[in-house]
């Protein structure tokens, strides 16, 4: 429901602004998102992790996310009296500081959904963001039948609807759940401590995913970053699976790497690794054959044929994405953070790096290269310390659904029929894939479920 919510929702919203406003507005938006995004970031400090790992490990942790949340308030205020010195300036800084109030809300709210989200307590953010989500979607509508769908008018909504989830989250965990008000100095001192271990990594980790914007704010005109950020956040709809998934096996990890796997546990681990892997190329594989005759049409020309391309190199991001999550999970539920670190500032180095160069020549292209490369860079640094702790993580899954679903889109393609029999026939060949490599089986979906339910 969450993931739902916020990202399929999120996504409709974002699309319906996409569509009704100019490329230039919609590059403007997408370069304000992605610096507030990092701002964001720089404030929080590393603590989003580190809170969830302690909180769903022990009950006596639950002070954690109290500090979390007293540091995100005192970081969002400074940050925003920073930013109203830019409000009198011309052009995009001036809406800079207003926009940071939207994103800044949507941040303060972040203690308490990991919080909730360590307790496993899914659904009274499920609904909310449902809501919330819902609530902007149909503002957003009456604005557009009303001639008033403008820059200054959806960041008022995003602002409003952000303090609506805000207040929600506050009042449910303070009347519905353990939280304490208490705040412990020391306890926060020493808390930040440990997420300063990987402080860092998460700043050039949260760089991969939106360094490109705004370099391509920078090197590239509005109207190009409008088709490159569209494309990017199709990409992160096509991430659904490890949206869902990604705060069910932290947790489970986390109570897992405190003591010796067994090999019953590490088979199901691989098992799951499988399965999964197999959902997360599948969604590409279907929007990438949808993408031309679909995104066209419903956005009336403006995305689909201009940015297939660039949609298409971020879609086989999406199999590695999902693997390097748990891996990740892995690496920091036994506190590799230095090792974190190391992968994350060497991937973000070469992302910058190659962004400065590609992006000049190809545009949003370009970017998506860069982001293609590293990905897959990543990947392999995660792999080579996974399998440090855990022994036999296999990749023999991802070579054969990364390379599988490519070629099947490729092959179907070129046949020349309507774009629904070349999804069944995609779909066809895929599932047989599935089930001669034998990583589609009653066993591998019985391992899977295991894990996740334990």
């Amino acid at each position: 429901m969450q993931a739902v919510a916020v990202q399929v929702l999120g996504s409709v919203f974002f699309y319906f602004v996409s569509v009704y406003i100019s490329k230039n507005d919609f590059g403007l938006i997408s370069w304000m998102n992605a610096v507030c995004v990092l701002l964001t970031t720089f404030l929080g400090f590393g603590l989003e992790q580190v809170v969830v790992r302690r909180v769903a490990a022990s009950k006596q942790s639950d002070w954690a996310a109290t500090a979390f949340f007293a540091h995100s308030i005192a970081g969002f205020i400074i940050t925003l009296l920073l930013l109203l010195l830019l409000r009198n300036q011309q052009g995009i800084y001036r809406y800079l500081p207003w926009f940071f109030a939207a994103q800044g809300l949507a941040y303060l709210a972040v203690p308490l959904k990991q919080f909730l989200n360590a307790k496993e307590r899914f659904t009274p953010y499920g609904i909310i963001a449902l809501i919330s989500n819902g609530g902007k979607i149909a503002t957003a509508y009456l604005l557009q039948q009303n001639g008033m769908l403008n820059l200054n008018n959806i960041i008022l909504v995003l602002t409003g609807f952000a303090g609506f989830e805000l207040l929600c989250l506050f009042l449910y965990v303070a009347l519905k759940t353990t939280w304490s008000f208490k705040l412990h100095f020391k306890a926060y001192t020493r808390l930040i401590k440990e997420a300063s271990a990987q402080y860092i990594s998460v700043i050039f980790d949260t760089s991969l995913s939106r360094m490109d914007w705004i370099l391509m704010g920078f090197l590239a005109s509005n109207a190009a970053l409008a088709d490159y950020s569209f494309a990017y956040r199709a990409f992160e709809l096509a991430r659904l699976p490890m949206l869902i998934i990604g705060p069910l096996i932290l947790p489970r990890l986390a109570r897992l790497m405190t003591g010796k796997l067994s090999a019953q546990n590490e088979q199901q681990i691989n098992d799951f690794a499988g399965v999964e892997l197999f959902l997360a190329a599948l969604i590409p594989l279907v929007l990438n054959v949808l993408w031309v005759p679909l995104v066209g049409v419903f956005t009336h020309g403006r995305y689909g044929a201009t940015n297939a391309t660039g949609f298409l190199l971020l879609s086989l991001c999406v199999p590695v994405q999902l693997f390097i999550n748990l891996l990740w999970s892995i690496s920091f539920s036994a506190k590799k953070y230095r090792q974190i670190t190391t992968i994350t500032i060497v991937c973000a180095l070469l992302n910058i790096g190659l962004n400065l160069v590609l992006i000049p020549v190809w545009g949003g292209v370009g970017a998506a290269v860069s982001f293609l490369l590293t990905t897959v860079l990543q990947g392999g640094m995660y792999y080579n310390l996974a399998r440090k702790l855990i022994n036999g993580v296999t990749l023999w899954p991802v070579f054969i659904f990364i390379a599988g679903a490519p070629a099947i889109y490729l092959f179907v393609s070129r046949i020349n029929v309507h774009y629904v029999f070349q999804l069944v026939i995609a779909i066809g060949l895929y599932a047989l894939l599935g089930i001669l490599s034998r990583q589609l089986s009653r066993q591998k979906t019985e391992g899977f479920k295991q894990f996740l339910t334990q």
